[in-house]
């Protein structure tokens, strides 16, 4: 049982493959039950004196429950209830441990 509720779906694509036709396909399909806190920030950059700009970040953090196969070659991918997908490669994997050393949740940043 998790240490909290899981209850969005993520799918983790895995390997490529080229068809005939020059398009690449996932060679594995993986879904998983998963929780997801997302949300952005703006991100304001000065070049000189008089000219600035501005950039907005977008970041998903996604708990998994004990120890997943998560590789930074993977791509992942998430819908939320505004029907909008986020998708990307992981930039950060943690795995988070009981004081008994069990692995209890898997921390992916994408």
């Amino acid at each position: 049982m998790p240490v909290v509720p899981m209850k969005q779906d993520i799918i983790i694509e895995r390997g490529e493959t080229i068809n005939d036709y020059g398009k690449t396909i996932p060679d594995q399909i993986i879904e998983h039950k998963a929780r997801v806190d997302e949300g952005t920030f703006l991100v304001e950059y000065r070049a000189s004196s008089n000219v600035t700009s501005k950039e907005v970040v977008a970041k998903a953090k996604i708990l998994l429950d004990k120890l997943q196969d998560v590789r930074y070659e993977d791509t992942i991918s998430y819908t939320n209830e505004l029907n909008e997908t986020i998708k990307g490669k992981p930039k950060k994997i943690n795995v988070r441990r009981h004081l008994s050393g069990k692995p209890i949740l898997t921390e992916v940043f994408i």
